[in-house]
């Protein structure tokens, strides 16, 4: 599954980072904004679709397909970006992208259900890193002809799988050797859902900064080496693996612990990166960008395992709560976009601002509920102090 997964992960992230070989063909016809556009669009689209119709009983084959044919109508329009008008090219390729990628996202969010927690954040992970060595190998294809070949191959890897175990299980299904609904039981981390809204907030951010820097070589800031993003997404990898095989229990102990720890960690190396790059200090070196990166590949995979976790427990139904994630996600990007277009270069200090009141807010909810955690834990030993002090009485009264 993670590997799967992992190519419909890359495809986002190949068309929402403007150092790719296709924005940059667009970008120099000044079609690029237009592309950016229409992926949000397809995006929201799919959302507004799947807000008003969907349901979690649907037919998911129809769905699949839907997915993987606008996934595939949006890279022959790239394709074609030298046949077609370049408006007419961009626009389709980002509206069918979009749309189709997030159809594909949602189905393959369903499978959330069957995981306990900790192979939700495994799984994650692992698709986390796979996405970002397909990305690194695809931005590296040499012309925006086999950019888009390397696209089609991400789609059609992300949806196919997903497909053929579809067809599979209702063939089971048919011949009896599988129920209808053959769920596990839920294995909720209680504490976790109470602190979900954190690593959604960071996810969130990470949006907003995507947006934020969409452009930024219009302002002379060079994309430099990015083999740091895998780099960094094998480190965490790696921490995430320790933490899965010591985690015995979905309830209390060191996964608990990871996530506490770890988005406040994660927010403070994001805002070590801009500090660095003022000062001129180790802003060179590979080592300190791997490290810097870290803290967005923490809210990247902690926000999208509690993103879906959430969605799967949610009474709601998961369809309607992914939809508004997702519509959320773009409008991040959208907002990031405006924030540029308003404040330039500027920008970065709104953005260090924001990032500072996210770590201030994440510290104060971690100390409030810890102080709820030790009246909690003392509220027995009262009880029990109470309860002797009303016998002592009692005898004396006697």
């Amino acid at each position: 599954m993670g590997l799967a997964l992992s190519c419909v992960l890359a495809g986002f992230a190949l068309c929402l980072h403007a150092d790719n070989l296709l924005l940059g063909a667009y970008a120099l016809e000044g079609a690029a904004d237009l592309f950016i556009h229409s992926f949000l669009v397809g995006v929201v689209a799919l959302c507004v679709v799947v807000f008003v119709s969907a349901h979690d009983g649907e037919k998911r084959r129809w769905s699949i397909g839907v997915g993987l044919l606008a996934s595939i109508a949006g890279v022959l329009c790239a394709l074609l970006y030298q046949v077609l008008p370049t408006p007419v090219s961009a626009a389709g390729a980002g509206l069918f992208l979009g749309f189709g990628l997030t159809c594909l996202l949602r189905q393959w969010g369903r499978y959330y259900r069957l995981f306990s927690y900790q192979g939700a954040l495994l799984n994650t992970m692992l698709a986390f890193l796979a996405a970002s060595c397909w990305w690194f190998v695809v931005s590296h294809a040499g012309t925006p002809f086999l950019f888009c070949l390397g696209m089609l191959v991400l789609v059609s890897c992300g949806a196919l799988p997903l497909l053929a175990s579809q067809i599979v299980q209702a063939d089971e299904i048919k011949a009896g050797l599988r129920s209808v609904v053959a769920v596990k039981p839920l294995e909720t981390m209680r504490e976790v859902m109470q602190k979900g809204w954190a690593a959604v907030a960071g996810l969130m951010f990470n949006f907003f900064t995507i947006g934020l820097t969409l452009w930024s070589d219009r302002i002379g800031v060079e994309s430099g080496d990015v083999a740091y993003k895998p780099m960094a997404y094998l480190l965490l990898a790696i921490v995430v693996w320790w933490v899965v095989a010591h985690a015995y229990r979905a309830r209390g102990g060191i996964l608990q612990a990871f996530y506490r720890i770890a988005l406040p960690v994660a927010a403070a190396l994001m805002l070590v990166c801009p500090i660095a790059n003022v000062t001129g200090a180790l802003s060179g070196l590979m080592l300190f960008s791997t490290i810097s990166y870290l803290g967005v590949a923490l809210m990247n995979v902690l926000g999208l395992v509690v993103l879906l976790w959430m969605a799967k427990s949610s009474d709601v139904g998961f369809s309607k709560v992914f939809a508004a994630f997702c519509a959320s996600c773009a409008a991040s990007v959208a907002v990031g976009m405006t924030v540029f277009q308003l404040f330039g270069a500027h920008a970065q200090l709104l953005w260090s601002s924001v990032l500072s009141i996210y770590i201030v807010a994440v510290v104060l909810s971690e100390v409030v509920a810890a102080i709820g955690r030790l009246h909690a834990a003392g509220e027995p030993a009262r009880r029990a102090s109470e309860e002797g002090e009303l016998l002592d009485l009692a005898e004396e009264v006697e």
